[in-house]
């Protein structure tokens, strides 16, 4: 091709997306549902638990996105020693990685077990709730330090050739946590119906469980062996420094969105816990389109193929979109189903959810480009910077703001308010179109 763009490849490109984003949804899938099984199991027991729960889950939530960056920086070092047979760089990077991680979530373990509940008293003005988040993150304070440990030895086993146990043994931390919230919660033995102290224990345990997992797997795989690089630990910093600081600044500008619902009142804080687990999960379903969309656009730009790689792009950000569009629709067919599972909740709180679910369906397939937009397309040309100065002036100078005065000020219905982080969606839309089509991104990072 002569010039950049003439069209799409004779060859449909779908097939290798999918044999890239099917696992890789499934993967994003079966961790957004451990989330999901706490807070949906946790419905039974009332608006204040619901809400507890979900506020320190968004906590944490906040650390394990920056741990998805620094985890993907990790990947792509790893790959690259791998591949050219440095076994011992690759030892030299899990040490390194787990060292970062422990850097990391430690001090987030220690707040939560001593300093829980001023902490939990400044997310919420409600008594109630932040009695029992005080409880809940005392109680589950191991689990970011546990959560990280599996995500460095689930991405060095993937980036080693080996993506089936990673699956695998997260799949039986799932099956483990529902298990034992069952026992807890519903169980046929009356002396383990604890309530809340067994979910925070079946939560621990569960990630426990696939920690141990993935070390044994990880060490009849790899065998490896302590190495100290102190040059391995300045690599991974400088691999992830943008990207983590960007998951960073994205996800607690969606922890501050938490806190205005928390301030907005219990049932508004209970309908954002129940629904955020499965916002994720639906945006999950379309996750491995965009790092499919990645990997193959970077082949394409590794080999200056960038007619191809332009095409590439043009059909992703066309067909997914609306793909994801058919989907909301079909969500939205099904959302008196979805709310009718929820046991142990008021008419009221079932209200909101009905509200904002239709609001999170009209979203997604404006969430679905975004996402494809960013670790799709900029990111393979390493247009990191863009996106931080995005998301930095879009959700903290202006998105932000607007929802605490939408909900806050002017006292608008929850759906509305949240109509508000979706317009911020839209908006980005347009910006991400843009820089897109200036073709910054089409560039050989080997080579610049």
């Amino acid at each position: 091709m002569s010039a950049i763009g003439q069209g799409l490849p004779t060859k449909s490109p779908l097939k290798a997306i999918l044999r890239i984003a099917i696992p890789v949804s499934l993967q994003a899938l079966i961790s957004s549902s451990l989330s999901f099984v706490d807070i949906y199991m946790v419905s039974s027991l009332g608006v204040n638990n619901i809400a507890a729960v979900g506020l320190i889950s968004k906590v944490y939530f906040v650390f394990i996105v920056a741990l998805f960056g620094l985890t993907s920086g990790i990947s792509i070092l790893v790959a690259q020693y791998w591949g050219s047979g440095r076994k011992l760089a690759v030892n030299g990077l899990l040490f390194a990685g787990l060292m970062w991680v422990a850097l990391v979530t430690v001090p987030l373990a220690l707040l939560g077990f001593f300093a829980s509940q001023p902490l939990a008293a400044l997310l919420s003005p409600d008594a109630a709730v932040v009695q029992i988040a005080d409880l809940y993150w005392r109680w589950t304070s191991p689990f970011i330090l546990l959560t990280g440990i599996s995500m460095v030895l689930a991405t060095v086993q993937r980036s080693t050739g080996d993506s089936l146990w990673p699956m695998v043994a997260s799949v039986i931390a799932l099956l483990s946590n529902t298990g034992m919230n069952y026992l807890v919660l519903f169980g046929p033995i009356e002396s383990l119906r604890i309530g809340m102290p067994g979910v925070a224990v079946a939560t621990n345990l569960s990630r426990l469980l696939e920690v141990s997992l993935l070390l044994i797997v990880l060490i009849r795989h790899l065998r490896p062996t302590w190495v100290w690089q102190r040059q391995a630990i300045a690599q991974i910093w400088h691999q992830v420094k943008v990207l983590t600081i960007q998951e960073a600044l994205w996800s607690a500008g969606i922890f501050a969105f938490f806190i205005v619902y928390s301030y907005m009142g219990p049932n508004e804080l209970a309908a954002m816990s129940l629904l955020s687990p499965i916002e994720n999960m639906l945006v999950d379903v379309f996750i491995g389109f965009g790092v499919a969309t990645g990997i193959l656009l970077g082949q394409h730009l590794g080999r200056n193929e960038f007619d191809e790689a332009w095409a590439l792009n043009q059909y992703v950000l066309t067909r997914f979109p609306l793909a994801a569009l058919v989907f909301a629709f079909v969500m939205m067919l099904l959302s008196q189903f979805f709310i009718a599972q929820f046991s142990g909740i008021s008419e009221s709180v079932e209200d909101l959810l009905l509200g904002v679910w239709l609001v999170y369906c009209l979203a997604l397939p404006i969430k679905t480009h975004n996402l494809i937009a960013v670790i799709g397309v900029l990111r393979s040309g390493g247009d990191n910077p863009y996106v931080l100065r995005l998301e930095l002036i879009s959700i903290w100078l202006l998105a932000l703001p607007l929802v605490a005065l939408a909900g806050l000020y002017f006292g608008l219905p929850l759906w509305l308010v949240v109509m508000v982080t979706v317009a911020e969606e839209a908006a980005k839309v347009a910006l991400f179109r843009s820089r897109i089509n200036k073709r910054i991104w089409l560039k050989n990072l080997t080579i610049n």
